[in-house]
């Protein structure tokens, strides 16, 4: 049994193709393909509104399109597709989800906040590091939104999601993001950011031992701090590196930051500088000196709640 998961998210759209294992452990499966595409979909309107543009919409039946031609060639025995924080929020989401449906003949599933962070706590239980803790906090930045979840003896025991995604941040915070950050910048976003966390959770049970995290921010933040040459070995990752990286990457402009993190891609060269601080406001209110990064994402939970549900 096969199954494809593509995960519609605000500024890259993903795909995990997964096969059941005949005898398997805490991971039901394993991964025959993984694949992102940028798709940056939404912008906000004078009003200040998330809103999908038409040519957003296109992207993501474009992102699909090749998704679909992938599972093909894999001969998937099922393909899920779900939404995230963008399609949670968008004033004509329910335009843009018909649309897409029209377009590509398939479903789309838009995750609530509390039941994507379910899924990528889910996901990175599957990851044989952190499936051995057993108290922690974990974080999940993606574009659009900023998942995090309290977990007490393996069980989730506090989520909240929040609409600190880096490209949200970004567009909240800048008018033009070629630019290098002023320090008024910095200081307006790194407010905005800890206003919002400290607002919204405020209250959790205790200080956890651990702080482990996933998304495209931390992908291309472990790539930069481990070495040029993008080896990952080292998946700790220091709150004081993070923070000499942020100094450095906000004093560029977009131009000059790509020169200089050539594996970092434009479309997430720009908002890099604001998903960096969105993680050291964070890490500084949970009170955590070091993040430890993981693959296991939302696809690969709900990769394991689909396989757990055909073996029920």
């Amino acid at each position: 049994m096969k199954v494809g998961v593509i995960d519609l998210g605000s500024n890259t759209s993903k795909l995990l193709i997964a096969q059941i294992k005949p005898f398997p452990g805490q991971q039901n499966f394993k991964i025959l393909e993984e694949k992102s595409l940028p798709c940056r979909i939404f912008t906000l309107t004078e009003k200040k509104v998330l809103k999908i543009s038409q040519e957003g919409s296109t992207r993501l039946v474009s992102c699909i399109d090749k998704f679909q031609n992938i599972c093909q060639s894999h001969q998937t025995d099922h393909l899920i597709v779900v939404a995230t924080e963008a399609l949670r929020k968008a004033e004509n989401s329910q335009e843009v989800t018909l649309f897409v449906e029209q377009q590509t003949s398939l479903k789309i599933q838009i995750l609530s906040g509390q039941e994507e962070a379910k899924a990528v706590v889910k996901g990175l239980q599957t990851d044989p590091m952190i499936n051995d803790l057993a108290d922690y906090f974990a974080l999940d930045i993606g574009g659009g939104s900023l998942e995090i979840m309290e977990v007490e003896q393996k069980r989730v025991c506090n989520i909240q999601s929040l609409p600190l995604g880096a490209v949200s941040v970004a567009l909240a915070n800048s008018s033009n993001l070629n630019l290098p950050l002023t320090p008024e910048t910095q200081l307006k976003t790194r407010g905005f950011v800890r206003n919002i966390v400290q607002k919204e959770f405020k209250i959790y049970s205790a200080k956890r031992p651990h702080l482990v995290g996933t998304g495209g921010i931390l992908v291309f933040l472990r790539q930069i701090l481990n070495n040029p040459d993008g080896y990952m070995k080292n998946r700790s990752l220091n709150l004081s590196e993070i923070k000499q990286l942020a100094k450095e990457v906000c004093s560029l402009s977009l131009s000059d930051r790509v020169g200089r993190f050539p594996k970092l891609p434009s479309d997430r060269a720009d908002v890099f500088p604001f998903g960096l601080i969105t993680i050291i406001e964070t890490m500084e209110f949970l009170g955590a000196q070091s993040i430890t990064h993981s693959f296991h994402n939302l696809r690969y939970g709900i990769a394991q709640d689909f396989f757990e549900s055909i073996e029920a």
